[in-house]
């Protein structure tokens, strides 16, 4: 038993002029929520007006979605001038207010509905004290989302960005190992998606040469899950993208499909290759000033020890130390965003 020759009056969601789809489909069945079906037809589709699709790709793939999930209990960012830890004091006052914050999060949602408002992240800040009697302001965002049935926010939905009062250079600057360097590393990431205009990661190496395809990929999903296409440039050697290229291979996903289709991960098609350089640094840049993480650790994590320092230097002094010597062959591109309009501050203590 076979179908009866068809195919799919579809609308281009880019130009919306009709094309054809071979194949007769039941009814029910559909390649996707977005699509806009304009007629099904019987029939040899050689014989139809519009131009037929070559290629048909089925996926549930988005390489370019953010997971921004903050550790608390990793090794800590943020600490009071008595040593202490802030980041789970910060997290429980959170917790506290969280039914005030939620209040201000369902008018947002209102307003949004309504088309009033719109924001990429939503900011809630909070004041508490460290046990030393201290006091302290917690900064913490996560991204808005428009809908009216979506459960409470607990605290842990939401990203820690800041804590006033806290030296991040007494937290970052020593020895330590590559897992506690990566945490870290990890936490300025999310740090810099709220506070800076735009992120820069300049490693040689993205693991080692050894690594299994499996826990290069296992790396390389722990990057991009935290790195926002629109506003970062990662800068490595060309070693780096084959292997990437390679790894994705292997998981049954070629890059050069997805490259055909736009679903190609966009921090790794606008990553700028560099051959000559062994330095390792992380940095939130803004027009004023950057932040800048850097040690000897390769983006791998281990229990080797390792060193890690961190400065705040102005932008101008960035440039010249360090994107003029690392002399890329094309200057920085602007970020889709500046970080004041990507985010509202929607609640404060």
């Amino acid at each position: 038993m076979i179908n009866d020759p068809g195919y799919w009056v579809v609308q281009c969601s880019g130009c919306n002029e009709p094309f054809y789809i071979a194949g007769l489909h039941d009814v029910f069945d559909s390649y996707g929520t977005d699509i806009v079906i304009l007629a099904r037809e019987e029939g040899d589709v050689r014989e139809a007006e519009h131009p037929v699709a070559q290629e048909v790709a089925r996926h549930n793939l988005n390489l370019n979605e953010l997971s921004l999930v903050y550790d608390y209990y990793a090794c800590s960012l943020y600490e009071c001038a008595c040593l202490r830890p802030l980041e789970t004091p910060s997290l429980q006052q959170l917790e506290k207010e969280m039914v005030a914050v939620n209040m201000q999060y369902r008018y947002r949602i209102h307003y949004a509905i309504k088309g009033r408002f719109y924001c990429q992240y939503v900011v809630a800040k909070v004041k508490f004290a460290c046990e030393c009697g201290a006091s302290h302001e917690a900064t913490f965002y996560r991204r808005f989302v428009a809908d009216p049935d979506q459960p409470p926010l607990k605290a842990a939905d939401f990203v820690l960005a800041d804590v006033s009062g806290a030296q991040l250079a007494d937290a970052l600057d020593g020895i330590r190992s590559k897992d506690d360097a990566m945490d870290l590393l990890t936490k300025l990431v999310m740090r810099w998606n709220l506070l800076a205009d735009q992120i820069m990661i300049a490693s040689p190496f993205i693991g080692h040469q050894f690594l299994s395809k499996e826990k290069q990929m296992a790396i390389w999903e722990w990057l991009l899950g935290m790195l926002d296409p629109r506003i970062t440039v990662f800068v490595s050697r060309a070693a780096s993208w084959k292997a990437y290229r390679e790894a994705m291979e292997k998981t049954g996903l070629p890059v050069d499909i997805l490259e055909q289709f736009g679903l190609e991960n966009k921090v790794v098609s606008a990553g700028q290759a560099k051959q000559d350089f062994h330095a390792k640094f992380y940095a939130g840049i803004s027009d004023d000033w950057c932040e800048v993480y850097s040690g000897s650790a390769n983006l791998l994590r281990g229990p080797s020890m390792e060193n890690t320092s961190f400065r705040r230097v102005a932008r101008e002094m960035f440039n010249k130390r360090y994107l003029a010597r690392l002399a890329l062959r094309e200057p920085l591109p602007e970020p889709q965003s500046k970080a004041s309009e990507r985010s509202l501050l929607m609640y404060q203590s």
